[in-house]
């Protein structure tokens, strides 16, 4: 029998865009086996005679969707190797290939050629690590100097505070500076604060192309080129302005005509326009200019709209004509001198804005750094060159034939230039010579663009397939001009609309949403093909939003949950949103509460939700998420945490971090008094303020240090070991001696917080580890290069493993739940911060040239067009969110949200909850428990009730009798049984390189050494032991070889859940010898614990790829086990055998229970 996976065959459009010989330009809606397409079409490439490995290019959007393609490539590639011929005859037909013989031999033969590919296999990659790949091994034709590496985000922006700091510097030296430059940072920094002056400058850093190369802006000139943006006259002054006052641009006859109707009407207000009206007018152009706004008064309100003129249109019905024409001319003279006066504050600002980009791209080239533009640019740059393009092939000893862009939707102007450079010329021959095979396919979906806040646009989608079509139109005309015959085929553009994942009562629901809130909403040209999902149950329900009735009672009762907890209000978050996070937990509760009817899923065999069943989806990374984790936890839901989390944010990191700035600054009053009340010190808000309070202008910790107090010298001799490390320890050290030291940091954090503050805790010591291998260590550069930046903890979560994961909608991109739930559909999209704005050069429309932030009096002429275009594109990806956010779901969407203080208690017109509220008719709200009322679309599958325990079968009469008895012991061998000798009996993996299995057997080696010899060792020793043992004993191994075996070994020994382990009196590489109801059982155990009632045995296992629970540990693994636990209990008669693995590249403990290891026991008769 065989083992291979279940195949699913390609259908329709599916099988055609595959087809190797054709350019593809494939639309695909959400769920319908897009990767399945893009893994085959790579197939059916490598299957076709004269294609190398080498010459294909897969080029994703984010790294998973890499490691995601490459694992089933291989992967199949590695089965085609065993199947037989019928089988691997099935699975090409499955993708549409011929199955001859020919055709099965090269199959078998492509695993070994892509392994044997130049560079280690096929290129698949993000466009951003192919860059940075061809700039490595180009640095010379990029212009890299030797050495040059891509630049972290803390180093950004440290580098960037520095490259301002010496732009400064030399802007006040009195021979060769530029004061202008400092008068330029003052009235940016008085204007918009600080903070917002390093963002604008990196900006202006980013459009490198507005600063150098030909038609440049330069300094000289910069006046005259803000003027043509703003749409002026390069030579536009206050003579301009006040030709617009004269007699000859003002329409000064329609004025004095509403001066004679004022005059007319001789009332006070009358008059008063009069007098308005005629010092204007007797004034000399510049003065009219200079006094417009008083003028303005008489026509128009604080409100700038036109007064009411209904007493005036008595005298001359046409006064509202002439105060019309009168308006239009104050408008424009206002315009004009809004935009004098906002060119005369850009003009320094952009001064200094090229200034920092000129000496920030010094500063890179000179550090060697790259960012992630410059890999970019410079890869395009180097391809862009004809001559240069060939020579790098040549060196490569490759060429790209092949090209395969996913996610096409989401990539940019400047990403779209490598892959044009790269297939530019695909095309361009055909017809004039025979060319080799070349094709180009991309797959993406203009309904899924959401990632603008990137730099990307669905309109580049729009224009590279246009220009791929006319390129291959223009070689087919071509070929049949000079050939007189069709020498080219046209680009394929396909779609895909059938969801594979989705029930299709709930994409009946997307589409009316779609046709609801109007294709043009979504950025679409025309109305989508409607979606085709699976045939079975799904289920869609609107909850009635929090916050929408304030007076209803059973949302009082939801509200007011929880709410005297004074510990847990959060009140720094809106009480609605506090209250939509409980309700969230209590329902989530409810479908997984064992005795209640919880939530049936029909995918598959029936069964009851679980918690990894369920995702909730927010539209922005703010307080809500981590609020709904926090409430799902304590509601005792198996929970992820976030898919995301700056490093400073966690409180186990702020704890430690608050610990090392005390060890660098102790009189910082208010940081002393945070770690005092933190798990490490342990001190309650109360015994802070009876051993804190004192008199003013004395700092906390020389008070303390006057205390008496026994509580307080405890406390003091416990921060005075902290503070005489301080001065010798570099931070790496320091942390770790935290951590497992006197202070115990990790078991402290871990017992409040829950072990979910291991990761941010690791996270904290890979940092210190990092910036240890990139400066001199110390304390205070730490401190400084922490702050520099937010580290950010991401959670692959892909990979949650039965727990609720919460996440933004950007995050959930590719992934899918049988439950989506959208916290806060509620939310206002006009509420989100204004974006930055960036005008182009009329000169030149692709050159984009950045702006401070601007107010609203200054959004005029091209600066309101582009931020009424940019709002209008805003407002079309919010919908397109919408979109990838309800195509999450498998079968069951749930849509709710929280009302804000503006909303006056109905959501906003444009959020998602009102437009997806408008499908359903008004009286169409059912009551729910938990929410009060709901709208629901289908109907939920019937529940599913719990097996209960069956009652034994009277079998015993019908059963043989051997069946109860165990077989015979096999006679004893001659020599002693080893466990280890026991093997596993899985199949073998895939050929691996050579040598790869000597590597292994080393490593595990060297980690078995360190996890003997390391707890004997003082906690705060431990790492510099483990280093110089590694230094001697495996010199030839690198240093990143040697700093993982330490970490893997210090994450196993230092992880307090597993502290009884390494406690004083635990054994370790403890030999073992029992005789076993006549058979000799010997070998060594890692660990062992004896206690006066148990003995525990852990067995250390290095693989790198360790299984995820006890279901997956091979067999094999197990017999072993059983064989020491069998000669354990002969050993240590009448005391409980424990038996565990512990796997340490995860690290993950796993016990192995007694009913198992019975199972897995070898032929040995043991003793009970």
């Amino acid at each position: 029998m065989s083992g291979a996976a279940t195949v699913h065959p390609l259908h329709g459009n599916q099988m055609r865009a595959v087809d190797p010989l054709d350019t593809v330009w494939l639309s695909a809606s959400a769920g319908t086996g897009k990767t399945q397409v893009l893994s085959s079409r790579v197939l059916r490439l490598l299957l076709q005679p004269g294609v190398e490995p080498g010459q294909i290019l897969c080029l994703t959007f984010t790294k998973a969707g890499a490691t995601e393609m490459a694992a089933r490539i291989n992967g199949t590639l590695a089965e085609w190797v065993r199947l037989s011929d019928t089988e691997l005859f099935t699975r090409l037909e499955a993708i549409g290939a011929r199955g001859d013989g020919e055709t099965i031999a090269r199959a078998r033969t492509l695993f070994a050629a892509v392994l044997d590919c130049p560079g280690g296999g096929l290129r698949i990659d993000t466009i951003h690590a192919f860059s940075q790949w061809l700039l490595a091994t180009f640095p010379l034709e990029a212009d890299l100097i030797p050495g040059s590496r891509p630049m972290e985000d803390r180093e950004r922006i440290l580098l960037a505070h520095q490259v301002l700091v010496d732009l400064l510097v030399d802007a006040e030296n009195p021979l060769s500076g530029d004061p202008g430059l400092i008068e330029a940072l003052a009235a940016l920094s008085l204007r918009h604060g600080s903070d917002a002056i390093l963002p604008f400058l990196l900006r202006c850093a980013s459009a490198r192309e507005a600063w150098f190369g030909p038609g440049s802006w330069q300094a000289g000139e910069m006046r005259g080129h803000v003027l043509r943006m703003l749409g002026l006259p390069g030579d536009a002054d206050a003579e301009m302005l006040a030709a617009l006052c004269s007699d000859a641009g003002f329409d000064v006859a329609s004025l004095r005509r509403c001066m004679e109707i004022n005059h007319e009407w001789g009332t006070k207000t009358g008059l008063g326009a009069v007098e308005a009206i005629s010092e204007w007018l007797l004034g000399a152009p510049e003065q009219r200019a200079a006094s417009i706004e008083g003028l303005a008064s008489v026509f128009l309100t604080q409100k700038d709209e036109p007064k009411a003129a209904k007493s005036q249109e008595k005298i001359d019905p046409a006064y509202a004509d002439y105060a019309a024409r009168v308006v239009e001319c104050i408008r424009a003279v206002r315009a004009l001198a809004n935009l004098l006066d906002l060119a005369e504050r850009l003009v320094p600002a952009l001064r200094l804005g090229r200034a920092f980009a000129l000496a920030w791209d010094e500063a890179k080239q000179r550090e060697g750094l790259i960012d992630f533009d410059d890999q970019i640019r410079r890869a395009a740059d180097l391809l862009a060159n004809k001559e240069q393009a060939d020579w790098i092939r040549y060196k490569l000893d490759r060429r790209f034939d092949h090209i395969l862009v996913d996610e096409a939707q989401d990539t940019n102007a400047a990403q779209w230039a490598i892959i044009f450079a790269m297939a530019g010329e695909f095309w361009a021959g055909v017809g004039q010579h025979e060319d080799a095979m070349r094709t180009l396919f991309v797959v993406g979906d203009y309904k899924q663009a959401i990632f603008r806040f990137q730099g990307t646009s669905p309109e580049n989608f729009r224009k590279a397939a246009d220009r791929v079509r006319a390129a291959m139109n223009a070689a087919a005309h071509n070929a049949e001009v000079l050939r007189g015959e069709d020498g080219a085929r046209e680009l394929v553009e396909l779609g895909l609309d059938r969801s594979f994942r989705t029930a299709q009562t709930v994409l009946d629901f997307v589409d009316e949403a779609i046709a609801g809130i109007g294709p043009g909403q979504f950025g679409l040209d025309r109305a989508p093909e409607r979606h085709e999902g699976q045939e079975r149950p799904g289920y869609v329900a609107l909850w009635r939003p929090i916050g929408a009735a304030a007076g209803d009672e059973e949302e009082d009762e939801i509200a007011d949950a929880g709410d005297d907890d004074g510990e847990d209000k959060e009140t720094w978050i809106s009480r609605p949103e506090r209250r939509m996070a409980d309700a969230i937990a209590e329902q989530v509760r409810s479908w997984l509460d064992e005795h209640g009817p919880g939530f049936t899923l029909v995918k598959g065999t029936r069964r009851r939700a679980e918690a990894g069943d369920i995702m909730v989806l927010v539209r922005q990374r703010k307080e809500l998420a981590g609020l709904i984790v926090a409430r799902l936890h304590a509601a005792g839901v198996p929970v992820a945490g976030v898919d995301r989390l700056r490093l400073g944010a966690p409180l186990a990191v702020r704890d430690l971090v608050a610990a090392l700035r005390f060890a660098a600054q102790p009189l910082d009053d208010l940081n002393l008094a945070s770690l005092l009340v933190s798990p490490l010190v342990g001190w309650s808000q109360e015994q802070l303020l009876e051993h804190g309070w004192r008199e003013k202008r004395v700092h906390l910790w020389d008070h303390l240090r006057r205390s008496g107090d026994p509580e307080v010298g405890r406390v003091l001799h416990q921060l005075g070991e902290l503070l005489g490390r301080a001065d010798f320890a570099p931070p790496q050290e320091l942390l770790q001696w935290l951590l497992v030291g006197p202070w115990q940091g990790r078991r402290r954090l871990v017992a409040r917080l829950g072990s979910e503050a291991n990761d941010p805790i690791d996270e904290l010591v890979n940092a210190t580890r990092a910036y240890g291998a990139s400066a001199t260590p110390s304390l205070a550069g730490f401190l400084a290069w922490f702050d520099a930046g937010d580290g950010e903890l991401k959670r692959e979560a892909d990979h949650a493993g039965g727990l609720v994961r919460v996440m933004t909608v950007h995050g959930s991109k590719g992934l899918q739940a049988p439950i989506v739930i959208l916290a806060d559909a509620a939310g206002n999209p006009e509420n989100a911060r204004p974006a930055d704005v960036d005008l182009p050069d009329p000169r030149d429309p692709a050159r984009r040239i950045p702006l401070p932030p601007v107010g609203k009096h200054e959004k005029l002429g091209p600066i309101l067009e582009e931020v009424e275009a940019d709002k209008e594109a805003a407002a079309q990806e919010h919908w397109r969110l919408l979109y990838v956010a309800m195509t999450r779901a498998e079968e069951a969407l749930f849509v709710g949200g929280a009302l804000g203080s503006r909303d006056k208690g109905m959501p906003a017109p444009q959020s998602w909850y009102a437009r997806l509220r408008a499908l359903f008719p008004e009286a169409a709200e059912v009551a729910d428990p938990v929410w009060g009322a709901r709208c629901e679309s289908g109907t939920p599958a019937a529940s599913v009730t719990l097996p209960s325990a069956s009652p034994e079968l009277p079998l015993a009469e019908v059963l043989p009798a051997w069946l109860g008895r165990a077989p015979a012991a096999e006679p004893r061998p001659p020599r002693p049984l080893a466990p280890s000798s026991l093997g596993e009996d899985d199949a073998p993996d895939p050929p691996f390189p050579p040598g790869a299995g000597r590597d292994a057997a080393r490593r595990g080696t060297l980690v078995h050494k360190l996890l003997e010899s390391l707890p004997e060792a003082v906690p705060g020793e431990r790492e510099t032991l483990a280093r110089a043992w590694l230094a001697r004993n495996a010199a030839d191994l690198d240093a990143n070889m040697r700093e993982g075996l330490l970490g893997d070994a210090l994450a196993v020994i230092d992880n307090p859940e597993w502290a009884e382990l390494f406690a004083p009196g635990s054994l370790a590489e403890v030999p073992v010898a029992a005789l076993v109801g006549g058979q000799v059982v010997a070998g060594t155990i890692d660990r062992l614990v004896i206690g006066e009632e148990s003995v525990r045995l852990v067995d250390y296992k290095t693989s790198r790829r360790p299984p995820a629970s006890l279901d997956e540990v091979p067999r094999g693994i197990l017999r072993q086990m059983g064989a020491y636990a069998a000669a354990l209990g002969v050993t240590f008669p009448g005391r409980r055998v424990e038996v565990a693995l512990l796997y340490t590249a995860a690290p993950r403990l796993i016990t192995v229970p007694g009913e198992v290891l019975a199972l897995h026991k070898p032929d040995l008769a043991v003793p009970e």
